[in-house]
C-alpha cells in the first residue's frame, strides 16, 4: 500500500468517509473500526491488517483439533498459524490480483500489488474497502484510490459577473477587465463597484453619472436611461412615482424625488405627482423632518446638535441646555393639559408619517395607561413602526352648526339647558359676530348668556380672549343697569366684573373671577366669618384697642394677681418692637374705619329690604337698591324700590377712647376661670381657657390668651407677605358672648 505526501492537507478515509490529517492517515486506516470481510477466512473483522498476520484460513474451532493432544497443545478459540516444515511451501491467493502468493510474502505483496488484471468487459468485483461493485479492469486503481484518497480542496474558480464563465480566482480581475473593455462600462472601473440595472440588467457603477439607487427595502439600482424613461411615464400619467411598476411598489417621497439626478424642471413636474407624505429621518437627531431639497437637508444637518438637547422634566420636550432653565420656570407654572399640548406641538412636525394633534393626544394617553415612557424619541419611533395608519380610533362628534366631524376634545359643550355642542372654530366665530353686532355674548343656538369661565376656554390668542371678556363684562353691566334684579359687583377699583344673584339678601363669600379679590356679598368688604356686616366696625375697634393698650394692661393685672402670669407679661414687654408694625397698620385701618363711619352717618341710610348702605345723590326721593333710579351706576344691591325718606338712617360706632371700650373684661379679682368646652387652641392645642381670640377673616383660626400675642403676630406677618389687608380678631370673654352667626 503506497501513501502520498500532500503536506498538511486532509485525506478522506475510504472506509469511514472521515477527513484525516495526512500524517495520521495510515494509522487511522489500520485502526478504523469499520467491519470488513477477510478474504482468507471470510470473517468480518475491524482491524484487517492485524487479522491478516494471524489468519491461515484454517483452524478456528476446537472440534477440528485432535482430542488426544496434550494440554500444552490445547486448541485456541482464535485462528492459529500451523507449524510447517521448511520443505513445505504454503501459498495463498491474492485478494487483489488473485495470484497465488507464498504465505510469508503475502502481506508485503498486498502492499505492493498493482498487477493489471486481464481485461474483461462485464466482470465486476466488490471493493474490500468501500464495498462498491467495481469493473474488474479498474479494480486495482480503485482500491488504491480508496486507500489513498485525494484531499478535498475548495473551488479555485469563480464565475465572471460579465460573461458567467468559471475563471481561476487569481486571473478573475484580469478576465473581468477584459470583458469590461468589450462593454459600455469604462475599463478603469473597479471590479467591486460593479452592479447591474434592475430594469435592463446592463452593468452600472455607483457613480452619479452611471446609476441611481432608490431607497426601497431592496435598494434597487437603475441606470440613468431606464430611470429617466420610467419617471417620464409617471409625469405623463400623473400617477405617484414608485420604484418599479411591476416588481417594487415603494412609493417615492418628495425627498426621494429631489435626490434624483435630473434637471430642476423634471424634478418639479415629478413633485406634483407625489402623494407620499412620508418624511425622511435626520441622521443626526434621528427625528423625521420635511425635506424638499438637498439644500433643506444640508441646512438642517448643519444646525442639528442633539448633544446639547436635554428633556424638560415637566413637558418632556427637548430644549437646548442654555434655554432649559428659563423654559422649566415657565413650564412648571402651567397646567398639565398645557404641558401635554407643548409635547404634542413638539412631536407633530417630527413624525415619519403626518398625524394630527388629537391623534398624538390619544396616543400619549394610551402610553400613560400602560406606564410607558413619554420620551419624544420613543413616541416617534413607535409611531414610525406602526406605519402610515394610526392604530387607535379617535372618537368624534358633529358640530351643531357646521355639521363637520370633530374629535371630542375639539367640541365645546355650553352650559345651556340643551347642552349645545359646537366646535371651537364656530364658538369663536359666534362670539365675534355677536360682538360686531353689539350683542351680549350668548350660546350660538340659544339665549344662554356666556359665563366668564366659558369665554376663557376659547382657543384664540390671549389678546382676543381678553377683548371678549372685557366686552362681556361691560354688556352685562349695562344690562343690569336697565332692570331691578339683584346683582353683585366687584368693589375692587378698576375691576368691571358684575354678576346676577338669585338671593341678593344672602350673605356669602365672593371671589371675583377677574381680579381674584374676595369680599362679602352684602357689605362688599373683606369677607368675614361668624359675624354680621353690622358687627364689623365694633369688632375692628375693639381689636385695635386691645393691640395698642389693653393687652399690656390685662397682663399687668393678671401678673399682680397670680405670679404664674408673670411670664406672659415679660413676653409682652419683649414683643413691643415686633408689634409696632402691626399696630401702625391697625391704626391706619381704624382711622379709615372712623372716616368711613362719619361719612355714612352724614350721607347714607339702610335699604329696608337687605340692610345694605345706600346713598342719595340728588333728584327725587325714589330709590332702587344697587343702582340709580333712572338707570346707570350699578353697584351691589337687591333691586328693591323704596322712598329715601322712609329709609332708616345709618348708625355709626362711637368715636370713643380705649378706657370706654375695655372689652367688658372685669377686673382679674372678679373673674372666674372660663373654659370653652370642646374648643382647642390652634397653637398649643390645649382646651381653651380665659379669653378666646377668633380671626373673623379665616374660616377657622382660634387662639388662647397665652398664645395670642405670638400667634397673632406670626399670622399678621403672613398676611403682610401675601399683600393682603390685615385680619381682625374677635375677643370672646365668656361662653355667653360667643357669636355663631
Amino acid at each position: 500500500m503506497t501513501t502520498r505526501t500532500i503536506g498538511n492537507e486532509k485525506l478522506k478515509c475510504g472506509l469511514c468517509a472521515a477527513y484525516i490529517d495526512q500524517a495520521q492517515y495510515r494509522t487511522h486506516v489500520i485502526d478504523c473500526g469499520v467491519m470488513r470481510k477477510c478474504a482468507l477466512c471470510g470473517q468480518q473483522v475491524s482491524n484487517l491488517a492485524n487479522h491478516y498476520e494471524k489468519c491461515t484460513g484454517g483452524y478456528n474451532n476446537v472440534n477440528d483439533v485432535d482430542k488426544n493432544q496434550s494440554k500444552s497443545q490445547a486448541p485456541r478459540l482464535y485462528p492459529t498459524i500451523p507449524t510447517y516444515t521448511s520443505s513445505q511451501k504454503i501459498t495463498k491467493k491474492c485478494a487483489v490480483c488473485s495470484m497465488m502468493i507464498d504465505e510469508k510474502d503475502y502481506i508485503n505483496h498486498l502492499d505492493t500489488c498493482n498487477v493489471e488484471l486481464p481485461k474483461t468487459n462485464n466482470t465486476k468485483k466488490k471493493c474490500i474497502i468501500c464495498t462498491k461493485e467495481i469493473n474488474e479492469i479498474d479494480y486495482v486503481k480503485h482500491v488504491d484510490a480508496c486507500l489513498n484518497p485525494q484531499p478535498v480542496k475548495e473551488s479555485n474558480t469563480e464565475e465572471c459577473i460579465i460573461c458567467s464563465k468559471a475563471i481561476i480566482k487569481s486571473e478573475l480581475v484580469k478576465h473581468v477587465n477584459e470583458c469590461l473593455s468589450k462593454s459600455s462600462v469604462p475599463k478603469s472601473t473597479p471590479i467591486h463597484a460593479q452592479k447591474s440595472c434592475f430594469t435592463c440588467s446592463s452593468p452600472v457603477t455607483f457613480s452619479k453619472n452611471s446609476s441611481h439607487t432608490i431607497p426601497c427595502q431592496s435598494s434597487h439600482i437603475y441606470c440613468l436611461k431606464c430611470l429617466q424613461r420610467s419617471m417620464n411615464e409617471y409625469i405623463q400619467s400623473n400617477n405617484p412615482p414608485i420604484c418599479h411598476s411591476a416588481l417594487c411598489d415603494y412609493e417615492l417621497s418628495r425627498y426621494d424625488i429631489s435626490c434624483l439626478p435630473f434637471e430642476a424642471n423634471t424634478i418639479q413636474q415629478l413633485l406634483t405627482s407625489v402623494k407620499n407624505t412620508q418624511r425622511s429621518q435626520c441622521p443626526i437627531c434621528l427625528f423625521y423632518v420635511e425635506f424638499n431639497t438637498m439644500g433643506d437637508l444640508e441646512k438642517h444637518v448643519a444646525s442639528c446638535n442633539p448633544e446639547n438637547m436635554i428633556p424638560c422634566e415637566h413637558c418632556h420636550c427637548l430644549y437646548n441646555i442654555h434655554r432649559l432653565d428659563s423654559h422649566s420656570q415657565q413650564c412648571r407654572n402651567i397646567s398639565r393639559s398645557q404641558q401635554q399640548q407643548t409635547l404634542i406641538d413638539f412631536i407633530l412636525p417630527r413624525t415619519k408619517y403626518p398625524v394630527t394633534g388629537p391623534q398624538i393626544r390619544v396616543f400619549i394617553e394610551e402610553r400613560k395607561k400602560r406606564h410607558l415612557s413619554l420620551d419624544p424619541h420613543s413616541i416617534v419611533d413607535t409611531l414610525a413602526t406602526l406605519g402610515a395608519t394610526f392604530p387607535f380610533d379617535v372618537p368624534t362628534r358633529d358640530c351643531d352648526i357646521c355639521m363637520e366631524s370633530h374629535i371630542y376634545d375639539d367640541i365645546f359643550v355650553f352650559g345651556c339647558n340643551d347642552s349645545h355642542k359646537l366646535c371651537y372654530g364656530c364658538f369663536a366665530d359666534s362670539c365675534t359676530t355677536k360682538m360686531n353686532n353689539n350683542e351680549i355674548l350668548t350660546c350660538a343656538l340659544c339665549t344662554y348668556q356666556l359665563q366668564y369661565g366659558e369665554i376663557k376656554q376659547l382657543r384664540i390668542p390671549t389678546d382676543q380672549k381678553k377683548e371678549f371678556l372685557e366686552y362681556q363684562t361691560q354688556k352685562t353691566f349695562n344690562s343690569y343697569s336697565d332692570n331691578t334684579q339683584g346683582v353683585i359687583k366687584c368693589p375692587n377699583q378698576g375691576c368691571k366684573w358684575i354678576a346676577e344673584v338669585q338671593n341678593p339678601n344672602e350673605r356669602f363669600q365672593v371671589t371675583c373671577p377677574l381680579c381674584k379679590y374676595q369680599f362679602c356679598s352684602l357689605c362688599s368688604q373683606q369677607y368675614h366669618f361668624r359675624t354680621t356686616c353690622q358687627q364689623i366696625p365694633e369688632i375692628t375697634q375693639r381689636w385695635f384697642f386691645w393691640c395698642n393698650t389693653e393687652r399690656g394692661n390685662y397682663w399687668q393685672a393678671r401678673a399682680q394677681q397670680d405670679a404664674t402670669f408673670r411670664a406672659q407679661l415679660e413676653d409682652y414687654e419683649r414683643q413691643r418692637g415686633a408689634n409696632e408694625q402691626r399696630n401702625i397698620e391697625l391704626r391706619q385701618r381704624y382711622d379709615e374705619l372712623l372716616a368711613d363711619e362719619t361719612y355714612k352717618a352724614q350721607n347714607c341710610r339702610l335699604c329696608p329690604n337687605c340692610r345694605r348702605v345706600v346713598q342719595h345723590l340728588g333728584g327725587c326721593a325714589s330709590m332702587i337698591c344697587g343702582q340709580n333710579y333712572h338707570g346707570g351706576d350699578v353697584q351691589s344691591g337687591c333691586g328693591q324700590r323704596f322712598n329715601w325718606s322712609q329709609a332708616t338712617p345709618y348708625a355709626p360706632i362711637g368715636n370713643t377712647g380705649p378706657e370706654q371700650v375695655r372689652n367688658n373684661i372685669p377686673p382679674p379679682e372678679q373673674q372666674e376661670t372660663v373654659v370653652h368646652a370642646g374648643v382647642q387652641c390652634d397653637s398649643c392645642h390645649n382646651e381653651l381657657q380665659g379669653i378666646r381670640f377668633d380671626c373673623i377673616h379665616c374660616a377657622s383660626l382660634i387662639f388662647c390668651e397665652k398664645c395670642e400675642q405670638n400667634a397673632t403676630l406670626e399670622h399678621s406677618n403672613q398676611i403682610r407677605d401675601q399683600q393682603k389687608q390685615q385680619h381682625v380678631f374677635q375677643l370672646i370673654v365668656g361662653p355667653s358672648n360667643e357669636n355663631k352667626g
